[in-house]
């Protein structure tokens, strides 16, 4: 128990350094910005500089020459470790980069503690780095406080967990539609009997979580997620809870999404099966990246091995 406390300790210590150090990181770079616009004889230059400042340090935009529109996600030197003791650092992610193209279905494979579910988290802006970049879409994580955050996860991305965390007191179509009322105006509406028949749902609308299967839960959760028409849609361990049958069934609505929706997926699993049926395969083991490859003989979901 005292060790546990410990460890708790040290974590929220951990947490309180790594902000302390982001902000003396962006007030740094906020005094180089300032210095360079007060050189700036140019005055379009000058106002180019200013307002490339406030995008950045405001909202976390990059500029559009520093962005690879090929790419909605782009990782470079990312180091993650947490604060175990004094003199004592747990190293979860080493060196991490990665690219991610629009549309694609990625599958991030590795076992427990490979540190795959932090990359996740870290590239959803869950979770703090301690070095290197992150950029979703058009934003540097980086510049981005946990308010910011949470309104940009808001606006742009969904989830799908093991547990459904479906209200049990709602509908099929009521629990979805609780999606539908987190998208951000921006954003185009899906109708929900699309929806539900891209899952297989339309006959159980008015049915209750509790007169569904576990498989069929599944199927609403992912639903929800996608109600709010995000552009990634990320999928930690989706089919961890179910048995053969049911696990094929979510994964193949989950990827009917991405071919309907033309939504980037991001699945985490530890099942090396799943490669078989992604675009794009990244495998992580102690921390690092050991493959990063493009999928050039994808499978139906019917042929994955299950083990």
């Amino acid at each position: 128990m005292e060790n546990n406390d410990q460890l708790n300790k040290n974590q929220k210590e951990d947490v309180g350094k790594l902000r302390h150090l982001i902000k003396d990181q962006i007030k740094k770079e906020k005094k180089e910005y300032k210095k360079l616009i007060s050189e700036e004889i140019d005055s379009k230059k000058k106002k180019e500089l200013k307002k490339e400042a406030k995008n950045l340090f405001k909202f976390g935009k990059l500029p559009e020459e520093k962005i690879d529109p090929g790419y909605v996600i782009e990782l470079k030197d990312v180091q993650k470790y947490y604060f175990m003791s004094k003199n004592n650092y747990e190293h979860i992610l080493k060196g991490i980069n990665l690219k991610i193209r629009p549309g694609e279905v990625v599958i991030i494979l590795g076992m427990s503690g490979s540190g795959k579910t932090t990359l996740l988290n870290i590239i959803s802006g869950l979770t703090n780095f301690n070095e290197g970049s992150v950029r979703v879409l058009d934003r540097d994580l980086f510049y981005l406080n946990e308010n910011k955050k949470t309104k940009f996860r808001a606006d742009h991305i969904a989830f799908v967990f093991q547990s459904y965390n479906l209200i049990q007191s709602l509908t099929v179509s009521e629990n979805i539609k609780i999606g539908e009322n987190l998208r951000p105006k921006i954003k185009e509406k899906i109708d929900v009997n699309e929806i539900l028949n891209s899952l297989d749902l339309l006959e159980q609308k008015h049915k209750y979580p509790f007169q569904l299967s576990g498989g069929q839960q599944q199927r609403v959760s992912i639903g929800r997620a996608l109600a709010k028409n995000p552009t990634i849609l990320f999928a930690d361990e989706p089919t961890g809870a179910l048995d053969e049958e049911k696990g094929k069934e979510a994964i193949r609505m989950i990827l009917n999404i991405n071919k309907i929706f033309k939504t980037t997926l991001i699945i985490v699993t530890h099942n090396p099966n799943f490669a078989t049926v992604g675009d794009h395969i990244i495998r992580i083991k102690n921390g690092e990246i050991i493959e990063d490859y493009y999928n050039q003989n994808k499978v139906s979901v019917n042929d994955i091995k299950w083990t």
